[in-house]
C-alpha cells in the first residue's frame, strides 16, 4: 500500500532552519499547532492553501522556489504478514454465542508459566 508523509523536517534541516523560526515567519498565514505538526510528521491532512503558505513562507526564508516535492513523499507501507492476515481474515462475529471461559475459580493470571517467542522463533517456556 502507498501513502504520502510529509518531509518538513527535512526540508528545514537540509536548509539550517528551525521549525521555531518557520513558526515565526509564517505566523498570520499558518497556525503554530499546524507548523509543528508537519515538522514533527504528525498532520495526516492538511488543506492546500496551508501548504502554499507553508511553502510561500519557506520560499521567503531560502530565497529558493518550493515545491509540493519537497515537502511530500510517497512511500510503500509493507502489508499484514500471513499470520495477521489469517487473524484479519478470520470471522469472529459469532464468538457472542459462546459462555466464557470457566477457569474454576482460579486466577488466570496465576496459572502456568510466561510463552515467549525467542528471535529464531522457538518458544521458550518460563525461565528457559
Amino acid at each position: 500500500m502507498r501513502t504520502v508523509q510529509f518531509t518538513l523536517r527535512h526540508y528545514l534541516a537540509a536548509h539550517g532552519l528551525s521549525a521555531y523560526r518557520l513558526v515565526q515567519a509564517a505566523r498570520g498565514r499558518v497556525s503554530e499547532r499546524t507548523v509543528y505538526a508537519l515538522a514533527r510528521g504528525e498532520a495526516s491532512r492538511v488543506d492546500l492553501s496551508t501548504l502554499g503558505a507553508v511553502m510561500s513562507t519557506l520560499e521567503e526564508l531560502t530565497g529558493e522556489p518550493v515545491s509540493p516535492a519537497d515537502l511530500l513523499q510517497a512511500v510503500t507501507v509493507p502489508g499484514p504478514d500471513r499470520e495477521a492476515r489469517a487473524w484479519l481474515d478470520g470471522d469472529a462475529s459469532r464468538l457472542g454465542e459462546f459462555e466464557p471461559y470457566d477457569w474454576g475459580g482460579a486466577d488466570p493470571y496465576t496459572l502456568g508459566e510466561p510463552v515467549r517467542v525467542g528471535p529464531d522463533g522457538e518458544l521458550a517456556i518460563g525461565g528457559e
